[in-house]
Parts: C-alpha cells; structure tokens; sequence
C-alpha cells in the first residue's frame, strides 16, 4: 500500500511521555443518618470535617414548609436561652440531637426506615452560617403535622 508522504504523521519524543490525568479535588460531604431511637447522629468525623465545636452545641432546627414532604433541615447555631434551642450531647464517642418528636411530626418513620441526609454549610444570613442536610428521600407529611397551629 503506497501512502503519500503528506499523509503520514510523525510523533515526537515528547508524544511518548505519559500525562498524568488531570485530578480534580473531589469535594468531600459529609453525610448523617436518624437512630431508631430518633437522634440525629453527629459521628465524631463529622464534627471535625465540618468544624462543628461542641463547646457551643445549641442549634434552631427548621425546615421549609412544603405540601409534597420534607425535603431538608436546617440547623442553625443559636444561645443557650434560645427557647427554639436544641441542644448538642455527647453519645459515645460522637454527638446527637434528640429530634423524635420532630421526626415523628414530619412524617419520619425513622423506626422502620433508615434515613440518610448529606450535610452542608449554610449561610443564614447576616454572618450567621449552620447546615443544610438535605435527604435523598422525601418524606411524606402525615395529616396532624399540617394542622397549623392557632
């Protein structure tokens, strides 16, 4: 087979060295889960990833209203004389927020199922930063935790 000579392509030394694939910085998350006991579980590699310090451990928790379910929490930093206050304990060798009657009023049935959110920061607002935690799995509401209260 006679090939013209223009057509041929030539590599050069430097076409043979291996490139490296280019790494891209993987974003760590971070992820927790609700106990059958109803605690939301804060393992003691996600306080030091996330910079959480225990010494402050009074947060609001809230969630956005919405008629399909819950999709996130919010978990805001706040005073100890905060009446909306939940507070941050030690179990074992990580933390938790006793959360069960919320859970149990946003339709988690944290019992019977495992329930997984990825946590992240969130700015508040007015320098004010806590987490978002966002489920891959939206709960349903049940009917008396959308009675709105009077």
């Amino acid at each position: 087979m006679k090939v013209k000579p223009n057509k041929i392509r030539f590599f050069s030394p430097e076409d043979n060295t291996d490139e490296a694939p280019k790494v891209t910085p993987k974003e760590t998350s971070f992820s927790t889960s609700v106990t059958k006991t109803g605690r939301l579980a804060f393992p003691q590699k996600l306080m030091e990833g996330l910079s959480i310090d225990p010494s402050k451990p009074h947060y609001k928790v809230g969630t956005v209203n919405r008629r399909k379910g819950v999709k996130a929490l919010y978990l805001i930093p706040t005073e100890a004389g905060d009446d909306e206050a939940f507070e941050l304990s030690k179990t074992g060798r990580g933390y938790s927020i006793p959360l069960k009657g919320v859970f149990q009023k946003i339709g988690l049935n944290f019992q019977d199922h495992e329930y997984t959110f990825v946590i992240k920061p969130y700015d508040y607002g007015d320098g004010v930063s806590g987490f978002e935690l966002v489920s891959d799995q939206q709960t349903p509401r049940t009917a008396n935790s959308d009675a709105s209260e009077e």
